[in-house]
């Protein structure tokens, strides 16, 4: 996907408020980086759980996390 950031209509004006920024840096928005995992990542746990690689234990306090990336820069 590519932003431009120059065809935006508020430009300049609500940057701070853009949802670009809450996709490109959660923290800066206050968002939590952890979450609760999606269905494909309990079935990879429930496989680790049933081939002995954690506990059940373990698994039952899994969570997802959101890791930064490094984007670049902005094309506008």
């Amino acid at each position: 996907m590519t932003i431009l950031c120059s065809r935006c209509p508020v430009r300049d004006l609500h940057c701070g408020d853009c949802m670009v920024t809450a996709l490109v840096d959660p923290d800066a928005m206050g968002l939590r980086s952890d979450l609760p995992i999606d269905s494909d990542e309990r079935a990879a746990v429930t496989a680790c759980v049933r081939a002995g690689l954690i506990t059940a234990e373990s698994a039952a306090s899994v969570r997802s996390q959101r890791v930064p990336f490094d984007l670049g820069h902005a094309v506008g």
